[in-house]
């Protein structure tokens, strides 16, 4: 497609006005830093105008994917006429101008609560919200999602058949939300290191942090999902680099949230969670610039192309290192902070161990996701990434330094422990958890290191369950929140552990009709099911196990109409402790008795039909076809052929003849010979390029010659997979209510700060 010059006005407008007034809504701000106090409602107003800048642009572009108009690259790229609304809807954010329009339209409507909730420092802070979040205003002005095309084309290309997914709707958006909101305690973070005011920010900025870890972990949970259930390769989670893009981020998430906690209570710390609020905002941009830059283009299916902003993307990052990084150097060590003299055995010292595992499993992930850019340096011989087993490697040592970690923490106190009150405190629950670990070694579970993680994990989740109703009790269960998520935690883990160390997979062929014992299962393919509207080609299969009752199971496995890509959807059947993973890999649709066969044979060849081969000795070409070959006269070849039946040998020379250019251009007569014992046979096509010809038979070889249809599939048992997403809800909730409660907590400080301010 060729472009013009000019753009779609009503949506490029749209965009430059939203640099502007974030431009001037900074610069009002700016008035109000300097005494203007009647400069703040004017910077307010900039601001909202701002935010209704995006979305007006916002609908500009969804209005033009609704009405399919192809004259606008972006809609003609991503869209197209088949597309079911949901998926026209999805294909606003499917591509990278898209994605980052959906970024920056959450990232200007969170800037509107936080305008209030930022309080006396709403200058400063919304100053460096601006900025952080203005980077995307510049790329979408020099990236315009509203470039048009000189033509306008009766269909677009459609979008990528992967994408086409109930997931895509929901899961991108979510993410982008998480994304957006890991700039407001950057925000807020700066902002107290340029003003000098050190105390009150991480209060104000703890309710925003956890927010970003709730919704950020929400999209990792739904991408993990999407992943298992429609790929088909079995598994939730592939340290893919796009994957880790959004892993990394909410690791240091992980860590800021305890480190504002310790601030919160116990006034430590305080120099360290600058650091790390600086470090979940640059995470994110430099996730960004991976996915998008194009470096990851041969190692990840996901990333993006680059569109020429890497060095856009550089320099927003780089600004914003450059600026926190200054800032921290000029101004940590004025900020006071209670010495740390925790004993080792107190609740502190393992909060800090804790929150030290989770920054050395983001700065793993960090690395093995750098890995094709860190091995392009010159002293390095080829360009490379790091497999699962690395980060599983990695990760296994940390998962049990984690489980160990907050399986103690809730029965420690700040102060020294007493060690033999703490092994009391610790004898129910390591009971219970010792009977689990048995119980897992009666169901396989062998692996020593395995079983002690089942142990540690079991150990966590008790230990913090009790917390959590002992603190419910106090407090009501909003003040139970930190504790339910860390039961989360230990609930995740086992499932993680179980489903991926202990699933079991199976490569089968079914044929049609016949039943074939997989494992405990007994499996009937029972027959293929043709597209029926908008439900897919699926292959219907028959599971029974001893003395159960049998079901049915659907895997999808279909050509998509536009791109011709063969598709493969699993059908995953739950119970309470596994679920059966049906995934097809191949299907042959068999063929009935005394139906046409065809094959290709290359000089020398031969195919066999029972007792009967057909070799192919080569092409006879007469005197006369090398006149006709000349002279466009219709061509005849013929092909010389021995069949060898249980009575001898015979030649055979059937012929074909077509006409390549003239008034019959095109035109093919083959006809058919008889072969001995019975059938015909003719050439369906000659490929003079490879010296291999194309025959068809009919009636050839023996009579009952029919071949089932048949179905390959790959069958999976994953034990205790659900425990993975249970664990996960759990985890969300358990935040939900924490945040909930610092929420609260924010506002109550807010007022009574303000309150003293004004007396």
């Amino acid at each position: 497609m060729e472009y013009i010059s000019s753009l779609y006005l009503p949506g490029a407008v749209t965009m430059w006005c939203a640099l502007l007034f974030a431009l001037v809504a900074v610069w009002g701000y700016s008035l109000v830093l300097r005494g203007d106090e009647s400069a703040r409602p004017f910077a307010r107003r900039a601001y909202r105008f701002y935010a209704l800048s995006v979305v007006l642009g916002v609908l500009v572009l969804l209005i033009l994917l609704w009405n399919r108009d192809f004259r606008i690259e972006y809609v003609y790229q991503y869209s197209g006429m088949e597309l079911a609304p949901h998926y026209q809807l999805a294909a606003f954010w499917a591509g990278q101008k898209g994605s980052f329009l959906i970024w920056m339209l959450w990232g200007a409507l969170i800037g509107l609560p936080l305008i209030k909730a930022s309080g006396r420092q709403e200058a400063p802070v919304m100053i460096l919200y601006t900025l952080a979040t203005m980077g995307l205003a510049f790329i979408l002005v020099r990236e315009n999602p509203f470039v048009m095309l000189t033509q306008a084309p009766a269909d677009g290309a459609g979008l990528n058949p992967l994408l086409q997914d109930n997931w895509m709707v929901i899961h991108p958006p979510i993410m982008f939300v998480g994304y957006a909101l890991s700039a407001v305690p950057f925000a807020f973070a700066v902002a107290a290191l340029w003003r000098r005011d050190y105390d009150g920010w991480a209060r104000r900025a703890f309710p925003w942090a956890l927010a970003g870890f709730l919704v950020l972990g929400c999209a990792i949970m739904m991408g993990g999902y999407w992943a298992y259930e429609t790929l088909g390769w079995g598994g939730y989670w592939g340290w893919d680099p796009v994957e880790n893009a959004s892993l990394i981020p909410w690791l240091f998430g992980t860590a800021l949230i305890h480190g504002l906690h310790m601030e919160r209570v116990k006034g430590r710390y305080r120099r360290a969670n600058y650091v790390l609020a600086t470090l979940v905002f640059l995470s994110v941009l430099y996730g960004t610039f991976l996915t998008r830059s194009g470096v990851l283009a041969d190692f990840s299916v996901h990333s993006f192309v680059d569109l020429g902003i890497s060095r856009w993307l550089l320099v927003w990052m780089l600004a914003a290192a450059g600026v926190a990084g200054l800032l921290m150097a000029l101004r940590l060590r004025e900020i006071s902070t209670r010495r740390n003299e925790d004993p080792f055995f107190s609740r502190g010292t393992f909060l800090v161990l804790s929150t030290i595992v989770v920054l050395v499993s983001a700065m793993a992930v960090t690395w093995g996701t750098s890995a094709p850019l860190i091995t392009r340096l010159p002293f390095f011989d080829s360009t490379s990434q790091v497999g699962p087993e690395w980060y599983n490697t990695v990760h296994f040592p940390l998962a049990l330094l984690v489980t160990l970690l907050l399986a103690t923490v809730p029965f420690l106190a700040w102060k020294e422990a007493d060690l033999p009150t703490l092994g009391k405190k610790l004898l129910v629950p390591g009971g219970i958890a010792l009977v689990l670990a048995g119980l897992s070694a009666a169901v396989g579970v062998h692996n020593p290191f395995h079983l002690l993680f089942v142990f540690l994990c079991c150990l966590a989740l008790v230990t913090n369950l009790v917390k959590t109703f002992e603190r419910a009790r106090v407090g009501g269960l909003k003040a139970a929140g930190g504790y339910l998520s860390h039961v989360g935690v230990g609930v995740i883990l086992i499932g993680i552990l179980a489903s991926s160390a202990y699933d079991e997979s199976t490569k089968v062929t079914l044929r049609q009709g016949e039943t074939q014992q997989v494992g405990d299962l007994q499996m009937t393919f029972k027959r293929f099911i043709p597209r029926q509207g908008h439900q897919k080609e699926r292959m219907e299969i028959e599971v029974a196990r001893d003395g159960g009752e049998p079901f049915l199971v659907y895997p999808k496995l279909f050509i998509h109409d536009r791109t011709r890509q063969v598709m493969a959807n699993p059908d995953i059947r739950k119970f309470a402790l596994q679920d059966l993973y049906v995934s097809p890999i191949d299907y042959d649709p068999g063929r009935p008795a005394g139906a046409p066969r065809a094959f290709q044979l290359a000089k020398g060849e031969a195919f066999e039909l029972g007792d009967l081969a057909i070799r192919f000795v080569g092409f006879e070409i007469s005197d006369e076809t090398r006149l006709a070959m000349s002279t466009g006269a219709p061509i005849t070849v013929g092909a010389a052929l021995e069949v060898t039946t249980p009575a001898g040998t015979e030649s055979l020379n059937p012929m074909y003849s077509f006409t390549a250019s003239g008034p019959g251009a095109g035109q093919v007569m083959n006809p058919p010979v008889q072969v001995p014992g019975g059938g015909l046979l003719r050439v369906g096509g000659i490929n003079a390029g490879d010296g291999a010809v194309r025959l068809e038979t009919v009636g050839v070889g023996p009579e009952n010659d029919a071949v089932p249809p048949k179905l390959s599939i790959d069958v999976s048992k994953k034990p205790l997979i659900n425990l993975v997403w249970y664990g996960l809800f759990v985890i969300l909730f358990g935040g939900l209510l924490a945040t909930a409660a610092r929420y609260r907590e924010a506002r109550i400080w807010e007022s009574e700060a303000a309150r003293k301010l004004a007396t």
